[in-house]
């Protein structure tokens, strides 16, 4: 009885002791432990994951994300004297900020160095500066796809193109650090939110329509195109009119999607959805099958042409001021006569045409899925009065998207239906599950079989005889429209400043391809699509087939 007593007391004695110890150390440390404790310092980064892939319709990899070292400095072990080293290895701006007075113990260096320059700074061992690695997006056609694909912020969100479209389901969340520094100022990564696996490969995944061969033919012909020709701005589209895949998109001015520096103004709109101008002669045979198919002309209308013809107050002319005589419906097409489309304008009734352009996809967006598409412009009805139904039917009054023009040849070229231009096959999230598969998806039957193929035939001969010569190829038979537009400029037309187009389509008699070329203000070459716009489209076509490409799709 007494010996337990005896062990009981030595137990409550000890923790008297340790109890007391605990107190000591809490108010009164010991200097040794203080300066060990607080050289020990932890820290949690955000580090960019990867992002989905982005692949074309062959599966070739168009953008994916890529590791980068980025690098920070701890201010508690950073040393001035090593400033001079460290700046022939970094950029002075980068650098500048090391001479201010550094507060706290994590400040961002430089984010997102290359592999070989970060192992560079990283090898010299300096005092307070840390890296690690995180994934920047990188796009291995540069700008051919630049408009198309769009381009991510430093934290790899999509800001534009098809990386903001789809960003909710590529878009990764950062990967969370937890860093540890010990008393010598070494950095030891603790944990992470990701494993490896899942920081470098990501199951999401956009599958486009895009086949980038056509991307590259068309995008290097229309940049090419655009430079010699002195133009401000340009557009190419291609499509598939039976089921409105989009096959190529390009854009001029263009940019360097991983070159901020490249990211100025205009160059960053894409001309094909974002663009809204007037289209000229390319709306002609448009209007002449809105016409047809409603019977307020046919086949055998004849029309006279005398170089010009009064409307209201205002007096249309042709080009030149030729005369063209007696006309049928396909010569006016194949002339692009002004006085007889201006005729045919002023026989439907307003309302009517406007309905029927609105069912034609004028005026309202495709719905392709991309951000920032335009709808253009088609004025209200009670906006129509005097010489306007005149001036729309030459495609003046109204305004358009390069897309929407590709659209509305698809229907001319495959019979009479209006389709949905489409960009994206299939969409996987994070888990691999299919999120959005693309498909056809009819809009409208705006023409008959019948009328359609008649169009198609018009729209032949206005290549062989007509202002589409230039576009001529002799290893398949195309078929298209040339379109000179003036450009307005508060409600008056500027002399010298035009747009010049060319929409068709081939094989003409059952086609598989529609192509859209516009250039806007071009200065060196002169302004008329015939001359400038027709020869692109050409050597489009041309470099296909020479490839065989054209008999892939």
């Amino acid at each position: 009885m007494r010996g337990s007593r005896s062990i009981w007391f030595v137990l409550y004695l000890a923790f008297l002791i340790v109890s007391f110890k605990v107190f000591q150390l809490c108010l009164f440390p010991d200097s040794k432990v203080v300066t060990w404790a607080r050289s020990q310092y932890w820290q949690q980064i955000l580090a960019t994951s990867s992002r989905g892939i982005i692949a074309d319709r062959n599966d070739v990899t168009l953008a994916l994300s890529v590791p980068k070292w980025s690098l920070f400095v701890d201010p508690a072990f950073w040393e001035a004297s090593q400033l001079p080293v460290l700046s022939r290895y970094l950029p002075k701006g980068v650098t500048d900020k090391l001479k201010r007075p550094l507060e706290g113990r994590f400040i961002w260096l430089v984010r997102k160095l290359s592999l070989s320059e970060g192992e560079k700074v990283l090898s010299l061992k300096l005092k307070g500066i840390y890296g690690i690695k995180e994934m920047e997006r990188s796009y291995p056609f540069g700008r051919h796809m630049a408009h198309l694909l769009g381009f991510v912020d430093i934290d790899e969100k999509g800001l534009a193109g098809v990386e903001k479209q789809w960003d909710v389901f590529i878009y990764t969340p950062p990967e969370i650090k937890t860093l540890v520094r010990d008393a010598a100022g070494n950095l030891f990564e603790m944990a992470s939110t990701l494993s490896a696996e899942e920081a470098v490969l990501p199951k999401s995944k956009v599958t486009l329509t895009i086949d980038w061969r056509l991307q590259y033919i068309v995008d290097n012909a229309l940049q090419n195109g655009a430079t010699e020709n002195g133009a401000e701005w340009a557009a190419a589209v291609c499509m598939n009119p039976i089921t409105g895949e989009v096959l190529a998109m390009s854009s001029y001015p263009s940019y360097d999607p991983e070159n901020r520096s490249t990211f100025a103004g205009e160059r960053l709109r894409n001309n094909v959805i974002g663009r809204v101008y007037e289209p000229g002669s390319v709306l002609k045979p448009i209007m002449m099958g809105i016409a047809m198919e409603n019977g307020y002309v046919t086949s055998g209308s004849i029309f006279r042409c005398g170089g010009s013809i009064r409307i209201a107050d205002h007096t249309i002319r042709e080009v030149g001021g030729r005369a063209h005589g007696t006309e049928d419906i396909y010569k006016i097409i194949i002339n692009s006569c002004n006085v007889g489309m201006a005729q045919i304008g002023m026989m439907m009734p307003v309302n009517f045409t406007y309905n029927a352009l609105r069912s034609w996809g004028f005026g309202v967006p495709t719905g392709i899925e991309l951000p920032g598409e335009e709808d253009g412009l088609l004025p209200l009805p009670s906006q129509w009065w005097g010489v306007v139904p005149a001036n729309i039917a030459l495609g003046q009054g109204i305004a358009i998207t390069p897309i929407q023009l590709a659209q509305a040849f698809s229907a001319i070229a495959n019979g009479g239906v209006l389709v949905r231009p489409y960009l994206t096959k299939a969409v996987f999230d994070g888990n691999g599950e299919e999120v959005y598969y693309g498909q056809r998806r009819e809009v409208a039957r705006v023409l008959s079989p019948q009328t359609a193929k008649m169009m198609r035939n018009a729209l032949r001969r206005a290549v062989v005889e007509g202002t589409g010569k230039r576009a001529d190829v002799e290893a398949v038979k195309v078929a298209g429209k040339t379109g000179t537009a003036q450009v307005a400029h508060r409600g008056q037309y500027l002399k010298d400043v035009h747009v010049a187009s060319f929409a068709g389509f081939w094989p003409y008699d059952n086609p598989n391809y529609v192509l859209v070329i516009v250039l806007g203000n071009p200065r060196e070459k002169g302004y008329m699509a015939g001359a400038i716009a027709a020869p692109i489209f050409k050597s489009i076509v041309e470099e296909m087939i020479s490839t065989g490409l054209e008999l892939n799709n």
